[in-house]
Formats: structure tokens, sequence, C-alpha cells
């Protein structure tokens, strides 16, 4: 296959080069989307997406974003494919409401949003909406009109880098999820509108029922340039950095702590996302919460602001049989981190939604009950092998047969309101690039970048976390060379694996002409 002619590196770090002036332009990359970009996905709604995200002190000066078949990732076999961008592979989620009495089912084609998900909730818990909310609730999915009724138990099931597209290509696999969505309303154009797509700023999002820019969750992680140091957003498993209440802070607080609100993922932050901020807060109530700890294959909470669920405290991701029916360690995948990644995690998950549900006190009492959870699973697998691989088949065929116990479970506790269920996804994942040169490490890109603007000299770039859509520059050096951000946007946008590069002076704008 002809390769585009702009030298790239790949991802092994050799260079790649290509002829002489092939590369595309900086406004056909932008215009395109880069490497096949679709046509209806243009450089103004990617700068819209991007002011959603944009919280002052905690985005870089560049945003690039992939092109369309583009990868960029890390320098690791555990993380080759990664998502991050607008395009329908990132950014369509499905999204289901189920539950007789509740939800009316059929398809409906209005447009929806991880904000509409939290609002929907707040408006399910009888909740006045708040002033910072840009979610709307999706009344039209209520089964009597405006009036959502009051159920016994609300459940969202965030199953992560679950497709949109899974519904019809893995239907196979997936026979619970199938039925679950004939029975439900399902909006067929639920769609991310912020960037970047990913785990922490998605189940935030959700959470809060508003953008990153008001949440201030805009990514995994957070880089702060006066230390020179990146962490975590929810560094320790705690909620500082969440700058709003979720719709479970303000439903444990309305209950004076009587609501039972249980909360469980497959890794910490999206845990406290869910959560909340708990007792960290003044006048907070701890929910119960349980988080899989990569250290140890088990439970964990950060008990200043959460319970530990005593269903699970004893619960160790270990020995159980493989397909073939021998003997599986959990330890045997380089680590209990390392075994994530595989159909047993996604079994395990099930096992631990089930214990927490049937150990709880859902149903016990006339207040409305909360479950939360973030399903790890297919996301860990497709990071490392792709979405549409042998070992993602086996890990949707696992998270299926746990969602009928869970659901099954959830409408047993659900009490006489009965059971009102969301379930979407927190992002998709790309397909495998058509060829090598769209296929880069953040590594790459920076020395590829620094190569063209600052041939011999230290570079340019100060910090780069692809993930978050975000480049850090140095702008001691920026200013000895002449150069501008924009010049070097200009600069990303000549690679065929860059979809955009949009200064943070442009998002700004975008973001203050929004309010």
């Amino acid at each position: 296959m002809r390769r585009v002619g702009v030298g790239a590196v790949g991802l092994a770090g050799s260079v790649v080069l290509g002829g002489c002036g092939g590369g595309p332009s900086p406004s056909s990359a932008g215009a395109s989307g880069g490497a096949g970009g679709r046509p209806d996905i243009g450089r103004e709604q990617v700068v819209e997406a991007l002011a959603r995200g944009w919280f002052p002190g905690r985005v870089g000066d560049i945003a690039v974003i992939p092109g369309s078949r583009a990868i960029i990732t890390y320098r690791s076999e555990s993380n080759r494919y990664m998502h991050g961008g607008p395009w329908p592979h990132d950014s369509d989620v499905p999204l289901l409401l189920h539950g007789p009495g509740t939800f009316r089912p059929g398809v409906y084609d209005a447009p929806a949003s991880h904000q509409d998900v939290g609002a929907t909730v707040t408006e399910l818990l009888g909740l006045p909406p708040w002033s910072g909310a840009t979610g709307r609730p999706l009344r039209e999915a209520f089964a009597n009109g405006e009036d959502a009724g009051r159920p016994g138990l609300v459940a969202v099931l965030v199953l992560d880098a679950l497709r949109s597209d899974y519904l019809e290509r893995k239907a196979d696999y997936l026979p619970n999820l199938s039925r679950l969505a004939e029975e439900s309303a399902r909006f067929a154009n639920a769609r991310i509108d912020y960037l970047p797509t990913n785990t922490s700023a998605a189940h935030s999002t959700i959470a809060t029922a508003t953008d990153p820019a008001i949440h201030g969750i805009v990514g995994n992680g957070l880089y702060d340039r006066r230390t020179g140091e990146s962490k975590l957003a929810y560094e320790g498993a705690a909620p500082h950095n969440l700058m709003a209440l979720t719709f479970a802070d303000r439903w444990s607080v309305a209950t004076r702590g009587r609501a039972e609100i249980v909360v469980q993922a497959g890794t910490d932050y999206p845990a406290v996302a869910l959560a909340g901020h708990g007792a960290c807060i003044v006048g907070g109530y701890p929910p119960w919460m349980a988080y899989y700890d990569p250290g140890s294959g088990t439970w964990r909470a950060n008990e200043d602001c959460y319970h530990l669920p005593p269903a699970v405290a004893e619960l160790r991701f270990g020995p159980r049989l493989d397909a073939a029916g021998r003997l599986w360690l959990g330890h045997e995948l380089d680590g209990f981190g390392e075994a994530r990644r595989s159909a047993h995690f996604a079994a395990f998950e099930g096992e631990a939604a089930v214990a927490l549900i049937e150990g709880s006190a859902f149903g016990e009492d006339d207040i409305a009950d909360l479950f939360l959870a973030n399903l790890k699973s297919p996301d860990y697998v497709s990071h490392k092998y792709g979405p549409f691989s042998p070992e993602m088949d086996a890990t949707l065929a696992e998270l299926d047969g746990g969602l009928g116990r869970i659901v099954a479970a959830l409408e047993a506790k659900a009490g006489p309101g009965g059971l009102a269920l969301i379930a979407t996804a927190d992002h998709g994942m790309p397909d495998a690039p058509p060829y090598d040169d769209l296929w880069l490490t953040y590594d790459d890109v920076t020395a590829w970048l620094n190569e063209r603007v600052d041939p011999g000299g230290p570079g340019v770039v100060a910090y780069y976390e692809g993930s978050e859509n975000q480049m850090w520059l140095d702008h001691a050096r920026l200013e000895a060379l002449g150069l501008t951000p924009g010049d070097i946007a200009r600069t990303l946008e000549e690679s065929p694996a860059v979809g955009f590069a949009i200064t943070e002076r442009e998002v700004r704008r975008a973001r203050a002409a929004t309010r």
C-alpha cells in the first residue's frame, strides 16, 4: 500500500521516510480530520468539543487529535490501541433506559449525551436540577410522559469501551445485552460531545450531569506546569479535584445518608467519579464503594471518604478454570494488573457485582437506592488486543453473562418501586490503522515534531499526554526559536497521523463565546 509522503516515526521507533512534500497541508488536514476523517466532523465541531473540556490550568498549549484512522498511544504492548478522539468509533456510545413503568421501550432518534444520563437520574430521584447542569432529562422516554415515577432502585452500568456498533456486530456474543436493548428505550444517536473521550472525564460527566469544563476532570491525568509533575485526576482514590457534586452526593445529602448507595469499578478513578465526594466534604455521607486493586487482586476503598462493602472485602481474583478446563491463576499474566486484560477478569467483575447487590440493603425502605458500576474488562482487553480480536469476543461473552446475572440480582432487590436501569459506555476504541505510518507512540510524535522545529536542540515539548489530547510546550524554548504555539500546531497538522492540532487560545475563545 502506498505510504503518505510525509516522514513519520513508526511504533518501534524507527523513522519511516516518505517522498518529499507529499503530506497534506494544514488546512486540508484540519478539514478532513487527517487520515480519512469523516467529512461531517470538521474543525469547528472539534473546537466546540474541546471547549466543553476546557478548564483553567488543566489543559495544555495544544490539543493533538489523532486522525480518524490513526492511533497515537503509549510505547506499551498492553496499550497498542488508544481512544480519545471525536470519531464515531470513540464517541458513539450505546444508551439504554430499561424499567417497566419507568421507561417506554422503543428507538429514539433525538441526540443524547453523557450529561443527559446524569440529568435523567437526577429527575428519577426527584432532585431539583442544579444551575451548572448542561444535560437534560430524557423525558421523551418516560413511560408516563413528563412524570418519571419514583423507582425503588436506580442503577447505572457503564460498560467500559463498549463500542456502540457491538450491539449489531457482536450480537452473537451479547444475547443478554441484545435482549435488554429490545426491551429498553434505546437512544440511537447517543454521542460524547466533549474531548477527550476517556474514562475519568466520562464517568465524571455522567455523575455530575455537566461538562468537564465545569466539573474539572478533563482527563485521566493532570499535569502541573508549576511543578512539572503529572498525577492522576483521582490520585489516591480521592475526589479532591472534582469541582462539582455528583447525583450520588446530592441524593445522599438529601436523604441524610439513609439511601443505600453502592459503587463498583474495575479501577479506582471511575469508582471515585461515580461515588462522588462521599464523607470527604462537609455535610457528606460515605457511600459503599469497591474498586479493584491491581496490586493485590482484591477490592479496596479510600476509607476516608467511603466504606468498603463487607460482601467483597475477602473476594480475591484468583484461581479459576479457563475455556479448556485448565486451572488458571490470576497472577499468570504478569501480576494481578495485567491479568485484567483477559476474559477471566470480566467474570470476576460480574461475580463481585452480584455479591455487592445481594449483600446490600436495597429495597428495605421507601427511599430510592443507587447501584453505580463500571465494568472495566472490555477496555483493558481492547487496549491490548483490539476491539475485534478473539480475546475481545471471549471477554464480551463473559461480560454479557455477568450482565444477565447483575440485572436479575438488581430486579430481585429493587422493592415495590421497581428497577430503573441505565446502561451506557464511557467511550469506544479504534480499529487497527490501515498502515504503520498511522500507528505511532507519543514519543514518536514528540521526536518527529522536534526534528522539524528544533533539530539538534533540546526540543519544544515540555510534556505530552496523548490520551488526554494535550501537549504542553516549553515557552522559553519557543521564544528562543521565534515560534508560537500556532506555529507548532500547524507543523503537527502536517503529520499524516494528526487530524487536528488546536491551540489552547482557540479553545479558550470558543469557551468564552458559550457563556
